[in-house]
């Protein structure tokens, strides 16, 4: 017995979702930047739905105060990080490295947040020997 995609076990409350989401016009939830509706799905930069309590935690695919807008590289980055991680990461990005200026800049940012804490913050941390 196969497992149903929980995303599209109701196929056209899902497109609706999607549409309303395409609609709003709001910015990437986790990087702040505007989202070009017009890029093919796919694209790195292109709208994804981003559940805000992923699925496989338990969240709905289909209930509106669950999902938002984001970009799929930012999405991809996110996984099922929690809410509180992702906003204490975006402080990080904002006041250590004053910003991003593209979703792609966001996204190399938190990955060096995550890498190292310190990332940002003058401290330098000991080269490993993969970085010499």
């Amino acid at each position: 017995m196969s497992k149903q995609n929980a995303r599209r076990s109701n196929g056209h409350r899902r497109t609706q979702l999607l549409a309303w989401l395409r609609e709003l016009g709001t910015p990437c939830w986790i990087c702040g930047h505007p989202i070009d509706t017009g890029l093919p799905s796919g694209d790195p930069m292109s709208l994804e739905c981003d559940e805000l309590v992923p699925v496989s935690l338990g969240g709905s695919p289909l209930d509106r105060s669950n999902v938002a807008r984001a970009h799929r590289c930012c999405n991809n980055w996110r996984r099922a990080k929690p809410v509180g991680r992702v906003r204490d990461i975006q402080a990080i990005v904002t006041s250590s490295f004053g910003g991003s200026t593209s979703p792609v800049d966001f996204v190399a940012k938190a990955k060096a947040v995550e890498r190292c804490p310190d990332a940002g913050t003058g401290k330098t941390p000991p080269l490993t020997t993969t970085e010499w």
